[in-house]
């Protein structure tokens, strides 16, 4: 009979460490599903829009986030705070940049921030599903469901994850379509295909490697990109704003 056979109940290994959790840097951004549920129906919000984002915010972010407030009571921006591949945004750089942005261009009270510990997978159309899974658990009841969701370089198309979420209809939560915002030299303004009437040649897209080259060399992106309290804040953290 082998010796493993002969083994008693207990085992006794050598010393024995304790592991102890660091604690986590964004503590005071971090709420969880039954917190969030609870905070949403104080704040009397019966429809709520989920925005995931994995990057620091330019105009573009943030002119779709205030589409979908426009028929929803609040919006619940929820970035991912965790792994990310080389050349993304720190998890520091993330959280920072939007306290300036909804500190200073979103009103009191139409939004909720908080963290989730989570990777990126860059999973595209899979991951955005997952994306919605998850915020609906928070008591999100839509999901907005961005250009090139959680893809990576060229390798999904643009709108891909939009197709993804016809073949889930009953994921109990309802995606929101917004198409990607641009600056129109025509229009003044950033709008999108939909409701603006002018070629490309009027369409000055906002680059996110742009941005990348531009806070690396210190220099604010134009206003049309990116708001200068954003970029105030990534010019100052230099190379910590980016992995």
């Amino acid at each position: 009979m082998g010796h493993e056979a002969r083994q008693g109940e207990f085992l006794i290994g050598g010393r024995v460490e304790l592991f102890r959790e660091l604690p986590e840097p964004f503590e005071r951004y971090r709420l969880w599903p039954k917190e969030t549920r609870v905070l949403f129906e104080q704040l009397g919000w019966r429809t709520i829009a989920a925005f995931q984002t994995r990057n620091a915010p330019h105009l573009g972010h943030e002119f779709v986030i205030k589409s979908a407030l426009t028929f929803t009571d609040g919006v619940f921006v929820n970035p991912l705070v965790g792994w990310k591949k080389k050349g993304d945004f720190t998890d520091e750089a993330i959280v920072r940049s939007y306290e300036a942005l909804l500190t200073h261009y979103f009103p009191k009270g139409s939004y909720v921030f908080s963290v989730l510990r989570a990777p990126m997978y860059y999973a595209g159309p899979k991951e955005a599903i997952h994306h919605a899974i998850m915020r609906k658990n928070f008591g999100a009841t839509h999901f907005i469901v961005g250009r090139d969701h959680a893809g990576v370089g060229r390798y999904y198309g643009p709108y891909d994850a939009w197709k993804a979420f016809e073949e889930f209809p009953d994921l109990g939560v309802t995606p929101l379509f917004l198409r990607e915002f641009f600056y129109c030299t025509k229009c003044k303004a950033v709008v999108n295909e939909k409701i603006c009437p002018h070629d490309d040649s009027a369409r000055v897209r906002i680059s996110g490697t742009e941005i990348r080259r531009m806070i690396t060399q210190g220099q604010r992106p134009p206003d049309y990109m990116m708001r200068p309290e954003v970029a105030d804040v990534l010019i100052a953290m230099g190379e910590r704003a980016f992995i």
